[in-house]
């Protein structure tokens, strides 16, 4: 059985708004973490994350399984919940947002993922990157063409361009991933807003997990490394971190925006230089 721990790291950063969204819950041995991030160019992007997480949640609750079928049901799920909230909400006709979650059984180990968008997972064992969520976007597609290379879907223009994302018209295709392996004790799970991976690269992300620290305060390095690299109004980001260890979760656990804080750690004992 496994223990899972969750930290969050959630600012604004320098916008006057938040559109990022998170969640993550427990329930019969089965964990469901979620972050959505809404697209602020269509309007309703705070509501939109925001329904997006409790429509997951609150699916979750009611049907408790690990499996690819269910991750995928659970975003189609917030899809047709997205679309009603158009309807619904006329002012917000066009809201949209991405999507990431994963599912793990804490019985078995096993892990399966699923994402539409650029916000991503990341899952670490002994600190290597073991698997990363592929991109709903331009850049991703230009990178899988041979076009750019993968350093550079950071840097080039067409980064923020999406493919696609919960609230868009037509058929819905997320991608869906399971961990070739069971979850093991020491592995950590990162999911976050592209607002926290475009200012922190995988390879300084192992580097934080080598320093055998507590999830808050690997996520104090990487807030850090977005404030000094990041423009001064720069989007909203957001990691929810789950680490793994022996033992047992709290049962029908939850963690959502409207009843959890999380205080982080200064990892520089101070002001960083």
């Amino acid at each position: 059985m496994l223990a899972l721990t969750a930290h969050l790291l959630h600012s604004q950063g320098g916008r006057s708004y938040q559109e990022d969204a998170y969640g993550y819950r427990v329930m019969q041995d089965i964990a469901c973490l979620v972050v959505a991030d809404g697209a602020g160019g269509h309007g309703g992007g705070d509501l939109a994350s925001k329904l997006v997480v409790r429509a997951i949640l609150e699916q979750h609750a009611i049907q408790p399984h690990c499996s690819i079928e269910a991750a995928a049901a659970l975003m189609q799920h917030a899809q047709q919940v997205v679309l009603a909230g158009q309807r619904k909400f006329s002012q917000y006709p066009d809201m949209r947002s991405t999507v990431v979650m994963a599912l793990i059984d804490l019985q078995s180990g096993r892990a399966v993922f699923g994402n539409v968008g650029d916000s991503r997972a990341y899952w670490f064992h002994d600190a290597a990157l073991l698997l990363q969520t592929r991109d709903h976007s331009l850049v991703q597609q230009m990178v899988e063409a041979g076009m750019i290379a993968r350093e550079q879907m950071r840097t080039r223009k067409e980064r923020s361009v999406l493919t696609s994302s919960l609230g868009s018209p037509g058929e819905l295709e997320p991608y869906v991933y399971e961990l070739e392996n069971a979850a093991a004790h020491g592995d950590v799970l990162l999911l976050c807003t592209d607002g926290l991976w475009e200012y922190v690269q995988e390879d300084e992300m192992q580097d934080v997990l080598r320093l055998n620290q507590d999830g808050d305060r690997y996520l104090a390095y990487f807030e850090h490394w977005v404030q000094q690299r990041a423009p001064q109004n720069c989007d909203n980001f957001t990691g929810l971190m789950a680490v793994f260890g022996r033992g047992a979760s709290e049962p029908d656990s939850t963690i959502d925006p409207e009843t959890t804080v999380i205080a982080r750690l200064d990892p520089f004992g101070g002001s960083p230089a």
